[in-house]
């Protein structure tokens, strides 16, 4: 058998138990339940370290994606993909049109901490910035201000005029890195604002900063 393979079976084991679990538990850590994440961690990893992204067929990478997606606590997987950017970038392309929500923002994380592929790197987050779910938009943003995107600036200060609260945060501390001579505004903003997360969180940038 070889490691595409062994991860759709892992994958398929992991369904089977997922279709187990009573839907109405399914909240928070619930994935944290399965007993068997060692074969599964040990099948995506086999298939990241021998098999070049270019080969993958359709049915591995959205295997991938699912593993990825389902692994959003500890995040062994995602981690693996630091230093292959090929296969993040590969799977970054994918998560994009997919429905995988939690592969989507750990991609987005990794994305952001590239050490080489910037450019594509920001192209995808440029996408990912504009997903539909708030949290992949969040982490997207947040990874534009760790790459230092020219284009993070501006859309630290869209994400602050949506009023969320979280992506206030996000706004703050992405400003923190890419405009830091505008933190002093927007933590005045934040006082007027008088969330507690978002005044404490501009404090912190604030104090970041200096």
């Amino acid at each position: 058998m070889n490691a595409s393979d062994s991860l759709h079976e892992e994958v398929e084991r992991f369904k089977e138990w997922a279709a187990s679990y009573p839907a109405h538990q399914r909240t928070g850590e619930w994935e944290c339940d399965y007993e068997q994440w060692q074969p599964l961690w040990a099948a995506a990893i086999a298939v990241l370290e021998s098999i070049p992204s270019s080969a993958w067929t359709e049915k591995c990478c959205e295997n991938l994606l699912y593993a990825i997606a389902r692994d959003n606590e500890v995040e062994r997987i995602a981690d693996e993909l630091a230093g292959r950017p090929d296969a993040l970038l590969e799977l970054a392309r994918l998560a994009i049109e997919s429905s995988e929500r939690d592969a989507k923002w750990q991609l987005a994380v990794q994305l952001g901490a590239l050490a080489t592929g910037k450019e594509e790197a920001e192209t995808l987050l440029l996408r990912l910035v504009h997903d539909e779910d708030e949290y992949v938009s969040r982490r997207s943003l947040l990874a534009l201000g760790t790459l230092k995107s020219v284009h993070a600036e501006s859309l630290a200060e869209r994400a602050w005029l949506t009023g969320h609260e979280y992506q206030r945060i996000a706004a703050l501390w992405v400003l923190k890195d890419v405009a830091p001579s505008k933190l002093d505004q927007y933590v005045r903003l934040a006082k007027e604002d008088g969330r507690k997360f978002v005044v404490e969180n501009a404090q912190r940038a604030l104090e970041a900063r200096q």
